[in-house]
């Protein structure tokens, strides 16, 4: 299979997983993260085995910056540092937030899930 549609499938399953929990009490962050994001990142500090960068030492710092990394050209380009209102931006539509990058995501939360999210990754950074 080839990358693309394997992206589309992840997407595709983690669209429908939130959708059957949503109608649930309140995701936690972690939970939200376990859904939408583990799949493609681990919350390690350096690369490792999965398909997107680690998201730990998420806060503050510069968008594409991880060493080890091959991030796109976009986002190594960006003058971007990890807040909460860029972090959240990027969760929300990550190609409005920064055209042309390689995150193949589209998000399935609520704008309130996705505050959560960005918070919760941001306080586990």
């Amino acid at each position: 299979m080839n990358q693309c549609w394997r992206d589309l499938a992840i997407s595709f399953a983690l669209i429908c997983s939130t959708n059957a929990v949503a109608q649930a009490d309140s995701l936690t962050g972690e939970q939200l993260y376990d859904i939408a994001c583990s799949a493609c990142h681990s919350l390690a500090h350096t690369p490792d085995h999965h398909i997107g960068p680690p998201l730990g030492g998420l806060l503050d710092r510069p968008a594409g910056a991880v060493e080890g990394y091959r991030y796109s050209e976009a986002l190594r380009n960006s003058s971007w540092r990890w807040s909460l209102p860029t972090l959240v931006a990027w969760l929300a539509d990550p190609d409005t937030a920064i055209p042309n990058n390689a995150m193949n995501y589209v998000n399935p939360m609520t704008a309130e899930e996705t505050q959560r999210l960005g918070e919760w990754l941001l306080g586990e950074s």
